[in-house]
């Protein structure tokens, strides 16, 4: 049977009944491997503004070329000029989920285009370390003997000099392959499971091969059977029999990744306030650099190429424009803009890692998503410091804020 068009939908109700029912379909096809159409997924993206309100909603959206009509304050049908596109939903004041019913390749190549775009939306960002808490909350919240998945992703694209369209699908796609044989280090693959098996073997695997620390998709169990794939450039693709579980691990996830982004700000944000012990006194720094140290130094022609590739090409992996200042053979400094809101950035690079300096303003999602490229592209082993204060540490703390303030998972 074929789904009725999404604009003949009017309430919140009708949405989620609409979804339900077509993924109760396509799991069903899913157990029977013979999938019929293609699953439902979600892109979760971080959006400047105030996001509850719906105008703000539009414009931003509008800014894209996209069309969107609201169904009430938080939950908006979304097309493109000439197909519908599906469903987006405020989660929370900084991030919007869109579900779609798309074929992968299709919604992502939308979800790329519109994010890297428009300087009010980006992609939520889960790096290797992220993904490693997440993990560790996987092997606490579900039983040992339900089955995951976790996918690896490493590739040194800044090994060679080539073409760099900033465009990482074919990386994190659920179907990778690679378009072409290139000399070097390259890995991707997926391990599927038992979660206590894993949970026994996985470190012990990192410890021989580095790249098992840049995971870049996770399978959260769902509470029944299947599971929910997210992945490091905020996809989610529900392989679960219900929506509104998927809905729930998103709206757990959005909280999580909001806490993370006020966690980050208020660490990270450099400015000058005024002293509070004297009139007329001194102002003070508040603010901690984000510090990355490499476990590896980069060779040269690496470090040389990174820097080509990240501030030479107006499209890089990086969303970052600028001018480095060479201080030396592998260090450089960039007084720097995110591409995302183009707000200022200060960062030091160098072949044993760099700092980065966050004014008061610059996006917290800059901090993710510079986290989760170094993991992908540069060093999956990457220690990460927000001033004194551990990056997973951090995701920690998000974590339990999450747990708190959530019952995503119990849905």
């Amino acid at each position: 049977m074929t789904p009725r068009p999404l604009e003949q939908l009017g309430t919140r109700a009708e949405v989620i009944g609409y979804f339900e029912e077509y993924m109760l379909q396509r799991y069903d096809e899913l157990s029977e491997m013979r999938l019929r159409r293609p699953l439902i997924k979600s892109q979760l993206l971080e959006v400047n503004g105030d996001s509850n309100s719906s105008a703000s909603i539009q414009n931003i959206f509008s800014r894209s070329a996209v069309r969107v009509k609201p169904i009430d304050e938080t939950m908006f049908l979304v097309a493109d000029t000439d197909k519908e596109i599906g469903v987006a939903e405020v989660l929370n004041d900084r991030i919007v989920a869109v579900y779609s019913a798309l074929e992968r390749s299709e919604f992502y190549r939308w979800s790329r285009r519109i994010a890297e775009g428009n300087p009010e939306l980006d992609h939520v960002w889960f790096s290797g370390l992220t993904f490693s808490v997440l993990w560790d909350l996987v092997t606490q919240i579900h039983p040992p003997h339900r089955f995951t998945q976790i996918a690896f992703t490493h590739e040194s694209v800044f090994d060679i000099d080539a073409a760099d369209s900033g465009e990482d699908e074919v990386l994190l796609d659920e179907e990778a392959q690679d378009a072409e044989v290139v000399e070097r280090r390259s890995a991707k693959f997926r391990l599927t499971d038992r979660i206590g098996v894993l949970k026994d073997k996985l470190a012990q695997m990192q410890e021989i091969y580095a790249p098992l620390h840049a995971i870049s998709q996770l399978r959260f169990p769902a509470p029944d059977r299947g599971g929910h794939d997210i992945y490091a450039d905020g996809r989610v693709t529900n392989r679960s029999d219900t929506f509104t579980g998927h809905r729930s691990h998103l709206v757990f996830l959005s909280q999580i990744y909001a806490n993370m982004l006020r966690l980050t700000e208020d660490y990270a944000w450099y400015s000058v306030e005024d002293s509070v012990e004297s009139e007329g006194g001194y102002g003070r720094i508040v603010g901690a650099p984000v510090v990355m140290h490499f476990r590896e130094p980069l060779e040269q022609t690496v470090f040389d190429q990174w820097i080509k590739s990240t501030f030479e090409r107006r499209k890089n992996r990086f969303r970052l424009w600028g001018r480095p200042i060479r201080l030396g053979a592998t260090k450089a400094h960039v007084y720097g803009l995110d591409r995302h809101l183009w707000q200022p950035i200060f960062l030091e690079l160098t072949a044993c890692g760099l700092t980065a300096i966050l004014p008061k303003g610059t996006c917290g999602n800059t901090v993710h998503r510079l986290v989760a490229n170094v993991q992908l592209y540069l060093d999956p082993r990457v220690q990460v410091y927000v001033g004194e204060k551990s990056y997973m540490d951090l995701v920690r703390q998000a974590i339990d804020g999450g747990m708190h303030g959530s019952n995503g998972l119990s849905s």
